[in-house]
C-alpha cells in the first residue's frame, strides 16, 4: 500500500460516523462501473476468510 493510500485511510478514520457514510457513498458512486477481471477459485477463497473473519 502507498503512503498516499495510507494517508487517505487515516483520515477517513478519524472522520464521525456520519461523514464516513457521506464519504462512502460518493466515492462508491464515482468507483463503479470497476471491473476486477476473472477471480479465480484462490482469490475467492481469500477473500470468504477475509470477510469471515472480519464479522467474527
Amino acid at each position: 500500500m502507498s503512503s498516499q493510500t495510507a494517508q487517505l485511510l487515516d483520515a477517513f478514520e478519524a472522520l464521525p460516523e456520519d461523514e464516513k457514510r457521506v464519504f462512502t457513498v460518493e466515492f462508491l458512486r464515482r468507483a463503479v462501473p470497476f471491473d476486477s477481471g476473472p477471480l479465480d477459485d484462490a482469490e475467492t477463497a481469500d477473500a470468504a476468510d477475509q470477510l469471515l473473519a472480519s464479522l467474527e
